[in-house]
């Protein structure tokens, strides 16, 4: 059971940005409900599913030494995310992730994803390639793989990845069309 004032904050979240970043900078003020918070995340069956979701995405954006502290219970239950939700924010996490892997050139964000962190990703990214996912979730996924093909035991991904986005381009919304040809003519 979660905390009192956390089930507060957390029924404080709707859609609005303005109210997930003031959730998000009052965990970054009170950080020993962090975990709790991904523990929301993950349970599917959770009231706080959504919330959750939306304020880790802006605690990894605006606060990530403070969702690396805690990452490793993200990766632990990645591919076990089911709700639409909670799926498309936690493809823009990975992508987010993959960004301050392999562009930010600091110190704080050096090494921010393992060998078997990036394995996750990979196989978490392809199968949301090709399953049934909304181009919310499916857009951020093409950018993490293209990222993770820069490793150089990777390189078998760009042109699994030219596959996919070729032959779904043809069916799929105009979303999808943008991301895969910017994709595309990346690699």
């Amino acid at each position: 059971m979660i905390a009192e004032t956390l089930n507060d904050k957390l029924n404080e979240v709707d859609s609005s940005r303005k109210k997930r970043e003031a959730v998000a900078f009052w965990l970054a003020e009170n950080p020993l409900y962090v975990k709790d918070v991904f523990n929301q995340y993950f349970t599917e069956q959770s009231e706080h599913l959504i919330a959750a979701a939306w304020v880790l995405e802006i605690i990894c954006e605006k606060y990530p030494p403070l969702f690396f502290k805690h990452k490793n219970l993200f990766f632990k239950k990645l591919n076990e995310i089911k709700n639409d939700s909670a799926v498309r924010s936690c493809a823009k996490i990975c992508e987010m992730l993959c960004t301050y892997h392999y562009v930010k050139n600091t110190v704080d964000f050096s090494e921010v994803l393992n060998k078997a962190e990036r394995k996750k990703l990979t196989e978490c990214c392809f199968n949301w390639l090709i399953t049934d996912q909304k181009v919310a979730c499916q857009a951020p996924a093409m950018e993490c793989l293209y990222f993770l093909g820069m490793d150089n035991d990777k390189q078998w991904i760009y042109p699994e990845l030219k596959n996919i986005l070729i032959k779904d381009a043809a069916y799929k919304s105009a979303g999808y069309k943008a991301r895969a040809r910017k994709i595309l003519n990346k690699i």
